[in-house]
């Protein structure tokens, strides 16, 4: 299972508003096995061809991309965590490299550390009004 974290996989997307499926690719990021549901669910990243890159996403270029199977230039959009079945994987597409694992580490950490400094602020504001 923890063998399919940092792979990009394509995944059964549903389309909005209808029942037609597209293979999209995804950067798999967990799984929600430690739980011990009946069925594993995995957590994933949409990586896309087409949204601009944010402050936290990375950024696949052209030839990077081609080498690893992806169709052209991609952004892994860090901010974009979904959650799905792992029944709905449909083919590996690669591994992430060693320095994109890394950086798509630091940048995953800095991004959930900016998310708890902005709850911890709302806690606190919120036990000021009290």
């Amino acid at each position: 299972m923890d063998k399919l974290i940092l792979e990009i996989w394509r995944y059964k997307a549903k389309l909005p508003n209808s029942v037609e499926v597209k293979l999209r690719p995804v950067l798999v990021i967990g799984n929600d096995a430690e739980n011990k549901p009946k069925i594993v669910d995995i957590h994933y990243c949409i990586v896309s061809a087409t949204a601009p890159k944010g402050e936290y996403d990375i950024e696949i270029e052209e030839k990077r991309a081609k080498e690893l199977g992806l169709d052209r230039k991609s952004v892994i959009k860090l901010t974009k965590i979904y959650t799905g079945s792992q029944s709905l994987l449909e083919g590996k597409i690669c591994d992430l490299p060693s320095d994109t694992k890394k950086e798509f580490i630091k940048n995953y950490k800095a991004y959930q550390s900016n998310l708890i400094s902005i709850m911890e602020e709302n806690v606190l504001l919120s036990d000021s009004d009290e």
